[in-house]
């Protein structure tokens, strides 16, 4: 096994050459306001675009940071999967990179990761969204409490922290845009301590959303199909 770091920073992107650059700066720049070893993981989902070729570049002057490539769009789950494997942190963090999240923020999440969680999820407390976005997320939210009795405060934040503990058990089996809802079922059955940072949400800087709003039916088909098999296997786990 390759040696541990202290940290990794894995930045799921797909079509983002417009900000990667600036992202991966400002993720070195927080990373290193402490002396500890540190990686960023870049896992491109088959972008269309420059990302990779800009990744790739700044990658040959930063040992620090890796590229890893989709060559088909695996969607945002497949990509946090790949990193987490590719993770040599012992803490992993993951969050968007489209500058919805400030990199900085990681230490919050450091910080409830002293406190004994294992998995810790982002709690938008102020929000820089559409208000169709704002009503989808609250329903996703309840749909989620409903299902697998999700008790947070905000169910698709795009940053989280991990102990190791957590990522070297992990399991993502469902291809969705909606990975959070699993990683907190798997920390359930796992017996592992769950908490949340609060955050402030930024506008997004660059790349457009996972979710199609034109489907909206076929999403919310989708999310039910997904968070109902997540409630069979808590259930089926207890019994």
């Amino acid at each position: 096994m390759d040696e541990l770091v202290e940290r990794t920073v894995i930045l799921p992107t797909r079509n983002e050459s417009g900000y990667i650059a600036e992202m991966l700066d400002r993720t070195v720049a927080a990373c290193s306001q402490r002396q500890d070893s540190f990686e960023i993981i870049v896992v491109d989902n088959a972008s269309e675009d420059e990302t990779a070729r800009i990744v790739e570049q700044i990658a040959a002057r930063d040992a620090r940071i890796r590229l890893i490539v989709h060559p088909e769009n695996r969607l945002y789950a497949g990509s946090c999967l790949t990193g987490v494997r590719a993770s040599r942190g012992r803490r992993t963090f993951i969050l968007d990179s489209d500058g919805q999240h400030p990199p900085a923020d990681i230490w919050k999440f450091d910080a409830k990761l002293d406190e004994g969680y294992d998995l810790v999820f982002g709690w938008r407390r102020e929000r820089s969204e559409p208000p169709q976005r704002i009503l989808m997320s609250k329903v996703l939210l309840g749909l989620t409490r409903l299902h697998i009795g999700y008790r947070l405060h905000d169910v698709n934040c795009g940053i989280r922290g991990m102990s190791r503990r957590y990522t070297d058990a992990l399991e993502i089996k469902h291809r969705v845009n909606f990975v959070n809802p699993e990683l907190f079922v798997r920390a359930k059955l796992g017996g592992m301590r769950i908490g949340e940072a609060s955050v402030r949400q930024e506008p997004r800087k660059a790349g457009v959303s996972s979710h199609d709003f034109g489907r909206l039916w076929q999403i919310f088909k989708t999310v039910e199909t997904y968070l109902w098999d997540l409630r069979r296997e808590l259930r089926t786990r207890a019994t």
